[in-house]
């Protein structure tokens, strides 16, 4: 994989009624957005940038040059969406500013004035999670005017050349078109747009987003395309870390959140516990929608070196199971990485009770893993424990049903024998094998 000096590439939408303040009333139909973006900003601060770069659509354009805004601070409020008290104040880093314009891209300087929305929206959200670093914010040049691929790899060579690690932002709204009454007017194709859009980030199919019709841009009224292809290329189009973490358009306008591209040393497979396994979970099941074959992390530590039982559990926002599938006594990989990453995409598609997961719904899931300890059969009901211990029943003629402990609603040994029995199609005073375990539980 090419080495870049970015610690992450996102995309970022700009409606102003996403910042609470603008919103108001409102904020409750874009919530799932409202989410994803203060997800999304903790995540990019997390990677530790020294300077933060946004590619925004809505700064001043020219003809035939990109444009960098070159003043000392970057200033903007929402006063003109009745939000005056929402504002934001950013120093420039001009050092990154010069280092850029000697990479020989041609740069427009925009001297100076109000910050527009496309570059104030993700820059009050990642203000609101903590950033206050250097930051530089680009206009695009004329739409048509060529030149987007080399502006990423400018953006990574002006990097590179400071030795500085940077989180790029591409600024953008999907079609403004998607309902009647939509800011550009309603075009019945423009949902089209979004949905080839989603799945194309979904499927990590980066180099296919600008193959996207032209006809079916310009119908859909999107400025996503040319940011996102700046981004993409200043990565050089890897799609590490990638994913989407929401997508609506309840006004008529389409919001994507989304990861594009998350620097290997800044994930969680550094970590050595299995406080990474509720990750590495969502990354099987993410795996599975894209077009490139995606194989588990390389396990690290002790820990997650062992070979042992696991269960992943996927339940919905709401606490709801939507799938939950694993091992018990014999594990079928070497490791408890590789198992997690089975068993995800086992719960997430082969969970016979269940429809298989679908990529929409996946920012909306949440997954967990239990890491099974050494079992222990007993003679009795007595020598068990809902909260502490989980339990196997089993027959001579081979029925069998497992229930994981703490689970929500079995408080009693009761009901946890009932619950146990009814799973495996065993009445409940059958003479039967009775084992139990403990486990090492990690949610998200």
């Amino acid at each position: 994989m090419d080495k870049t000096p970015i610690t992450i590439a996102a995309l970022m939408p700009h409606p102003p009624v996403l910042v609470p303040a603008v919103g108001g009333a409102r904020i409750a139909d874009i919530q799932s957005s409202l989410d994803a973006m203060r997800e999304l900003s903790r995540s990019i601060i997390a990677t530790r940038p020294d300077t933060v770069v946004v590619i925004s659509p809505h700064s001043p354009r020219s003809p035939f040059a990109f444009g960098v805004w070159t003043c000392a601070e970057l200033r903007g409020s929402f006063a003109p969406f009745n939000a005056p008290d929402a504002t934001i104040a950013l120093p420039v880093d001009r050092g990154f500013v010069e280092a850029l314009a000697k990479t020989g891209i041609q740069l427009n300087a925009i001297p100076g004035g109000a910050l527009d929305h496309g570059a104030m929206v993700p820059l009050w959200f990642l203000a609101e999670a903590g950033w206050s670093g250097p930051t530089v914010v680009l206009a695009l040049n004329h739409p048509g005017a060529g030149g987007l691929h080399d502006l990423g790899r400018a953006i990574a060579a002006a990097a590179q050349s400071l030795g500085r690690k940077i989180a790029l932002i591409a600024s953008g709204d999907m079609s403004h078109r998607l309902i009647p009454g939509a800011p550009a007017g309603f075009e019945p194709t423009a949902k089209e747009f979004d949905a080839r859009f989603v799945s194309l980030l979904r499927e990590h199919a980066y180099r296919d987003i600008e193959r996207i019709s032209p006809v079916l841009q310009a119908r859909a009224a999107e400025d996503v395309v040319d940011s996102t292809a700046v981004a993409m290329a200043a990565t050089n189009w890897q799609t590490a870390g990638g994913r989407v973490l929401s997508y609506e358009g309840p006004f008529g306008v389409g919001y994507t959140v989304a990861v594009l591209y998350a620097a290997s040393e800044d994930n969680s497979d550094e970590c050595t516990d299995g406080s990474v396994l509720p990750h590495i979970a969502r990354r099987a099941a993410e795996a599975a929608f894209s077009r490139e074959p995606i194989e588990p992390p390389v396990p690290r530590g002790e820990y997650l070196q062992q070979s042992a039982g696991v269960f992943v559990t996927i339940k919905t926002s709401g606490g709801r199971l939507r799938g939950c599938m694993g091992s018990l006594e014999q594990a079928a990989t070497p490791n408890i990485v590789t198992e997690t990453w089975r068993n995800a995409q086992l719960a997430a598609f082969k969970d016979p009770r269940f429809p298989q997961v679908t990529a929409v719904e996946l920012h909306n899931l949440r997954f967990e893993v239990s890491v099974l300890h050494t079992f222990e059969e007993v003679v009795a009901r007595e020598d068990l424990d809902p909260a502490r211990y989980g339990v196997i029943v089993s027959t001579a003629d081979g029925r069998r049903a497992t229930l994981l402990p703490g689970i929500e609603g079995i408080e009693t040994v009761e009901q946890q024998w009932r619950t146990v029995c009814q799973k495996g199609g065993i009445a409940h005073d059958e003479s039967v094998r009775i084992v139990r375990y403990q486990v090492d539980k990690f949610s998200e």
